[in-house]
């Protein structure tokens, strides 16, 4: 068992078709393609495209993806898009949807809304996937109760729960507080997490171009692999999340490793297969080449 492929097994989800990469999706297919068959190809995750792109997907499907090498697919998607999904994923044997990513609209009552979309799901045929919701600018701790009190009664593969991490703009780069306490939260009430945006480098620092911080993916990471294992609360998370030396971090064969917290690769594994999902990146060659800059992964 090796502690980087028990945390980095299909860690990324391609977003390049989303900001700030915004590729045309002719582009986007070539570079997910190329990804795939390079040597990091076992990191790399779904490719993420929105339900109202479907059609656009059918030149690609005869031809670049086959049914012995299918696209996978995370889709984001609304609770009225399931019918169409149903049928887009009944339609082609290149394709495999395997992921649905929604928003919970704001204002909305979290338990019911989430009643509503299992029942929907289940109406379509759809209990096979992965589900993640987006948490609102509502009460995380309300939209994770919620999402937890469904855990080990839902159908569905794996009902998760989504948190934004980075934007162009600081205002959309979520506090730490916020990252810990969500994390801290999920842990309690056994709710699977993904993250999506922001999340381009392996340790926090500033963006040169925006001049905004940027969350790493190590220390969100590390901090609920660390708070699954240890039972770490708040304050003990921000510490991790906030920490932007490269040296405080390890992962090597045997464990990863916050200053002299551990998690070993036996631990990561069961925490990847049951509460930690990937996170969506518009780029995937830097957040692999910035993890070889700090020696953490084998090969050139």
């Amino acid at each position: 068992m090796d502690a980087r492929a028990a945390l980095l097994h299909g860690l990324v989800d391609y977003a390049g078709l989303f900001p700030p990469a915004n590729l045309e999706l002719t582009v986007a297919m070539e570079e997910y393609d190329t990804h795939l068959q390079g040597p990091d190809a076992v990191r790399l995750g779904r490719f993420i495209l929105p339900v109202a792109r479907l059609g656009e997907l059918a030149p690609w499907l005869g031809a670049m993806w086959r049914e012995e090498r299918p696209l996978r697919l995370s889709l984001l998607a609304s609770p009225e898009d399931l019918a169409v999904v149903a049928e887009f994923r009944d339609g082609y044997k290149t394709v495999r949807v395997e992921a649905l990513e929604l928003r919970m609209p704001s204002g909305t009552d979290p338990a019911a809304w989430l009643d509503r979309l299992v029942t929907g799901l289940v109406r379509n045929n759809l209990t096979g996937l992965e589900v993640y919701v987006e948490l609102n600018s509502g009460s995380d701790s309300e939209q994770l109760t919620a999402c937890g009190d469904l855990q080990g009664s839902h159908p569905l593969r794996r009902l998760g729960a989504k948190l934004r991490c980075g934007g162009v703009r600081a205002e959309l780069v979520p506090p730490v507080t916020r990252v810990a306490s969500v994390i801290a939260t999920a842990r309690d009430c056994a709710v699977p997490l993904k993250f999506t945006a922001g999340l381009h480098h392996p340790v926090r620092g500033m963006d040169q171009t925006e001049d905004v911080p940027m969350h790493g993916f190590l220390n969100v990471y590390g901090a609920a692999l660390l708070a699954s294992e240890h039972g770490l609360d708040v304050a003990a998370l921000e510490a991790i999340i906030t920490d932007t030396n490269p040296g405080s971090f390890r992962l090597d064969e045997t464990a990863f490793a916050w200053c002299d917290q551990t998690v070993l690769a036996a631990r990561i594994t069961r925490l990847r297969s049951t509460l930690l999902g990937g996170f969506g990146s518009c780029s995937f060659a830097d957040p692999m080449a910035d993890l070889r800059s700090l020696s953490l992964l084998p090969g050139p």
